[in-house]
């Protein structure tokens, strides 16, 4: 891991990175966590379209974890939530500036669902 040498095309990524997904009744929650850059973010966007396909009532992307949110990572986002639709609840935890102020900045955070906890946006879904 510590090896800092250029990306070979290896399944390595660049860098760390990990996807982890669980079921909290119809509501899909993945946690990502590490570096979402530009040879990884293809990764998580597979993992969130593979997430699609199970039909979830809504898709909780946990973020808390994230150290970095590429242009590429910000671009997965987009793609993530027009592949929602209106059909599939889709939102975004973030917790600190790595993943807030890029969101902020390109205004993504008034297109997606944003939170700042993992329980806020679970909450939602327990109101109704």
């Amino acid at each position: 891991m510590g090896d800092m040498s250029t990306f070979t095309g290896s399944s390595e990524p660049a860098a760390p990175l990990s996807v982890a997904t669980r079921w909290l009744d119809r509501v899909l929650l993945m946690e990502v966590a590490g570096e979402i850059e530009l040879i990884n973010a293809p990764r998580v966007e597979s993992a969130i379209m593979e997430a699609f396909d199970e039909r979830p009532a809504a898709l909780i992307l946990d973020f808390s974890g994230v150290t970095f949110l590429s242009s590429a990572g910000l671009a997965v986002l987009v793609r993530s939530r027009n592949r929602a639709g209106d059909d599939i609840a889709f939102r975004v935890v973030v917790d600190g500036p790595a993943t807030a102020r890029p969101i902020q900045l390109t205004g993504l955070d008034q297109e997606i669902e944003v939170f700042s906890t993992r329980d806020q946006a679970v909450a939602v879904d327990a109101g109704s």
